[in-house]
């Protein structure tokens, strides 16, 4: 009798650990941080990465159908982003003008 009283004692604290513990787990999933950001930067090949202008950071995409089109080309994206693993889920893509003539309003112009 003492016995069993013991073990069913035992098998509450270990089964109230064990879902306390999944508690825990479960929480840090849900804790990711993913945030929105503006990230300007060059296409990879197929639209699966983006080399960002800022520290040359690659990030991986996870919808490459996004830039598909814009392989190689300099964008501007709005992505929700997941640090942790440098992976990015495009919402939009912006085509980045390519400047190939001087801005006369520039310092070096004035005088």
């Amino acid at each position: 009798m003492k016995r069993t009283v013991q073990l069913s004692f035992l098998s509450l604290l270990l089964f109230g650990a064990l879902s306390a513990h999944a508690g825990q787990v479960g929480s840090r999933l849900e804790n990711t941080p993913v945030k929105t950001l503006t990230i300007s930067g060059t296409v990879g090949s197929e639209g699966k990465t983006l080399v960002s202008d800022k520290a040359n950071r690659v990030w991986k995409v996870a919808n490459a159908d996004a830039l598909a089109a814009t392989e190689g080309r300099h964008v501007v994206v709005r992505a929700r982003v997941n640090a942790d693993v440098n992976e990015i889920t495009i919402s939009v893509v912006r085509l980045q003008e390519v400047r190939t003539t001087a801005k006369l309003d520039d310092g070096a112009f004035r005088r």
